[in-house]
């Protein structure tokens, strides 16, 4: 009995020496992980400032919010557009109150004020060691992280003089993905804006022309054509000069997204309207590792850019944001949002408003990650494929954490080189404006509609595409037409075509115009019981005819001779519901 007393009283004794050794363990293993208030510290004393981007309580904020996200995005009503401005005020209030008080206290230390915001409770400066020691002590700092500094990814861009004559067209791209479907039957994101947070535009170009821009600037260097790091209005979101690697990319982004020109070129919505927001400053050859200077963006300029959308929402309708950007690399979302918690509160502030965030995945070709911020879990991330459906071999993958595919290999697009210069780039900052502008058709047809089930239906819409990574992950590759048309109650005929002929008896003589359609699949369980074909003439449809489920053909006599036309074909289903229409035009080349 008192062996065994000595033997439990051993182990009891041996297991407090162990349970000590590990909490000791433990404890050295918690000191060694980097401590990010630390690792600013040593940054600042070593450089004498750092740029960091603040976080801090406001009371009531999760309510503020609510009550402003409570109003719809896309308001009709003054009534309810005067409730939302108001909510908005309320919030703005509340954040400017904290905002003052920091910088108060602030006030007694060494510090550059950078950004202030106006619903995102952040507060962006050069922060001295001082200002650092000064911030750790106050209660109502939530957070302080490096402004970090990003890169445009690496595109790939083909030489303009190999193909100099080559169509300015996005080719098959757009066909591709079904945007010429969407504009088949009038979607063309009319009356809708995308906006591009990207490094500024070329507005004069061609692509351009007749467009409504809305221009906004942020640099955090000063970099803004009027020297200063904010600027509102025409001109403010002008790219750089030439010199500068990446200067206009934005030009290049925002022709796939939305461009249009006389010429033939267009982007995936050429009806839809541009917010161009210049998130970019310039940076020297040394800076950017490289042999030219280049331009590369901070966080907080792109949370300036977010914060702006988010307070015009109810004044443009806003479809969708692109963001081809990014860097590092993500294998989890909840990572990545731990990470970025100022820009994923921000890009939650969009989505929560019915807007989404489309973010280009990254062009280093991984299998296991994509870049910050398409890894963000509130974002849509996109991946590039070939024109074939072949994953291309840059694109960034993870298979939780990419969204989408869509085309981004060898997209040819505006540049900035002149008003009527394009070329043909690769990479996934190519196919996320592809997304982007999808968003613009979509909405053209339905405000109502719910982003997530928005989302849901292309998905479902999408071609499936297997990754490159030989793991049988696959993602949809976008189809924006499949999902526009699987909204729809019942939709129009398809493949219309039309030829003029003359007729010519003892009689008299005319010419017509014979015009054919089939059947559209998509209708098969719908009940089509009949087809109307009408003609366009002032934007206004004037009806034709109306025929049976079974006729495809009509022909419309003494037509003027080789004179174009427009025209545009419906389907009414049993209960006399008619679909909307698809445009054709019947045009003519040059009579030899």
């Amino acid at each position: 009995m008192r062996n065994t007393r000595s033997l439990n009283t051993m182990l009891l004794f041996m297991g407090i020496i162990i349970l000590i050794s590990s909490l000791a363990v433990a404890g050295t293993m918690e000191k060694s992980k980097p401590d990010p208030s630390r690792i600013l510290m040593s940054k600042a004393r070593t450089a004498g400032s750092v740029p960091v981007i603040i976080r801090f309580r406001v009371p009531d904020m999760d309510a503020l919010l609510s009550e402003s996200l409570k109003y719809p995005s896309f308001l009709t009503s003054r009534d309810e557009y005067q409730l939302a401005q108001d909510a908005d005020l309320r919030l703005e209030m509340a954040v400017r109150t904290v905002t003052d008080e920091l910088l108060f206290e602030l006030g007694k230390t060494n510090f550059r004020l950078h950004h202030t915001f106006t619903t995102l409770p952040l507060l962006a400066i050069e922060a001295t060691p001082e200002a650092l020691d000064s911030l750790n002590k106050m209660p109502n700092i939530l957070g302080v992280v490096e402004d970090r500094v990003i890169k445009l990814p690496d595109y790939q861009v083909s030489n303009p003089k190999s193909n100099p004559t080559a169509s300015p067209q996005m080719n098959d791209a757009a066909p591709l993905i079904g945007a010429d479907m969407a504009w088949a039957v009038g979607f063309t994101g009319e009356n809708w804006y995308v906006a591009v947070l990207d490094s500024g535009i070329r507005r004069t170009h061609e692509a351009f022309k007749g467009k409504t821009i809305v221009e906004q600037c942020y640099s955090l260097r000063g970099d803004c054509p009027n020297g200063q790091r904010e600027m509102a209005g025409p001109g403010s979101s002008a790219h750089y000069d030439s010199k500068y690697w990446g200067y206009d990319h934005g030009t290049h982004v925002s022709g796939i997204a939305a461009g249009h020109s006389a010429g033939g070129f267009s982007g995936i919505a050429p009806g839809a309207d541009i917010i161009n927001i210049q998130v970019f400053s310039r940076f020297s050859a040394v800076e950017c590792n490289d042999n030219s200077p280049c331009v590369m963006s901070y966080n907080s300029d792109q949370l300036k850019g977010l914060e702006f959308l988010f307070n015009k929402r109810n004044v443009f309708r806003i479809a969708a944001v692109n963001m081809s950007l990014g860097g590092g690399s993500y294998s989890s979302a909840s990572a990545c949002d731990l990470d970025n918690p100022m820009m994923k509160i921000a890009i939650d502030n969009l989505r929560n408003a019915g807007i989404p965030t489309i973010i280009s995945s990254g062009n280093e070709g991984t299998c296991d990650g994509i870049s910050a911020p398409a890894c963000i879990s509130s974002a849509i991330a996109i991946g590039a494929t070939s024109k074939s459906d072949v994953e291309s071999s840059f694109s960034n993958f993870h298979p939780a954490l990419l969204d989408f595919f869509a085309p981004g290999s060898s997209i040819r697009s505006s540049t900035g080189g002149s008003n009527a210069s394009y070329e043909s780039w690769g990479g996934t900052s190519m196919a996320s404006p592809m997304v982007t502008g999808a968003f613009a058709l979509l909405r053209q047809f339905s405000d109502q509609i719910s982003l997530d089930d928005l989302l849901k239906t292309m998905n479902q819409a999408g071609k499936s595409v297997e990754t490159k990574c030989l793991t049988g992950d696959r993602k949809p590759r976008i189809n924006v037409g499949e999902a526009l048309l699987s909204l729809m109650t019942v939709v129009p005929p398809t493949n219309i075509s039309g030829e003029q002929s003359k007729n010519q008896s003892v009689f008299q003589s005319e010419y017509l115009n014979t015009l054919t359609w089939e059947a559209n699949p998509l209708n098969d369980d719908k009940n089509v019981v009949a087809y109307r074909v009408y003609l366009v003439e002032n934007g206004e449809l004037l009806l034709l005819s109306e025929v049976g489920a079974d006729v495809f053909s009509y022909r419309h006599r003494r037509v003027a001779k080789r004179t174009p036309k427009t025209y545009a074909f419906s389907s009414i289903d049993g209960e006399g519901e008619e679909s909307l229409p698809a445009y054709y035009e019947l045009s003519f080349g040059v009579e030899q």
